[in-house]
């Protein structure tokens, strides 16, 4: 049987004199789908930072804990080193290239790569998933729209070729129609045998595609199981995620109806 593709394993993180994590843990299988909820300020971006190995950028240190990814240890490692290791990170807010074209901006994912035949198989792939993006490689990233910005940002991590994607937000700013095809093509790249850690305030959304959730609340673990059983949790959903504030009639809807989890009666 072969490792998680993510092993977190109590995971505490300080920002100077702030606790942003206490003893965090959480596992994405092999070729599996997790997401992480809460709302702002919760922990969600620090987790995945200290997984992707950017969390010494922004001021942050590892306390305590381990991270596994495939059974190699993440911890010490360089961000660089660690996407070599098969996991890669979509950042908050997109962050391409502006200034580069669409087809630099894709090859910029592909720099740790060993032979041309594998960047260009990736590439390839990319194309496949974002015909958008094959319509304007030579175009300036910056001039995208959002929607199309995100597109560009999920092919860029995959031509690293991850085993694991790190999402941050990927549904941020953008229009429902937009954020319907961004969901589908995440659920497509998962089907493809990538394990993905989804992070996102939309409930509704990450409840959707994943298999499993966890929330974080304050920097810790506060209630974690199945998706399904959590979207279907009417105390989920009202005095907890806020689902019902931000999912649309219909949605919730397809939920299909609530349940009430035994942890929560009472």
């Amino acid at each position: 049987m072969s490792p998680p593709a993510l092993t977190v394993t109590d995971l505490t993180v300080d920002y100077g004199p702030v606790r942003a994590l206490r003893e965090v843990s959480l596992t994405v299988p092999e070729a599996g789908f997790a997401a992480v909820l809460g709302s702002n300020g919760a922990g969600k971006s620090t987790l995945l930072r200290a997984v992707s190995g950017v969390l010494p950028y922004h001021g942050g240190t590892v306390r305590s804990g381990a991270v596994t990814a495939g059974g190699t240890a993440l911890h010490g490692r360089r961000a660089d080193q660690i996407v070599r290791q098969g996991v890669v990170q979509v950042p908050e807010g997109r962050e391409v290239f502006a200034r580069m074209s669409v087809a630099d901006n894709l090859r910029a994912g592909a720099l740790g790569a060993r032979d041309r035949k594998s960047v260009a198989a990736a590439r390839e792939r990319v194309l496949r998933l974002f015909p958008v993006l094959a319509e304007r490689e030579k175009q300036r990233a910056g001039l995208l729209s959002g929607g199309e910005q995100q597109m560009l940002a999920i092919g860029r991590a995959l031509m690293a070729e991850p085993r694991l994607l790190l999402l941050d937000e990927p549904s941020l700013g953008l229009a429902p129609i937009m954020i319907g095809r961004i969901a589908e093509t995440i659920r497509a790249i998962n089907g493809e045998g990538i394990a993905v850690l989804l992070i996102e305030q939309n409930a509704t959304l990450a409840l959707q595609l994943a298999s499993y959730a966890y929330v974080l609340e304050v920097g810790a673990i506060a209630l974690e199981g199945p998706a399904a059983e959590l979207a279907a949790s009417a105390e989920i959903r009202d005095r907890y995620l806020g689902v019902s504030q931000e999912a649309t009639e219909e949605e919730i809807a397809a939920a299909g109806p609530s349940r009430t989890l035994a942890r929560w009666s009472g």
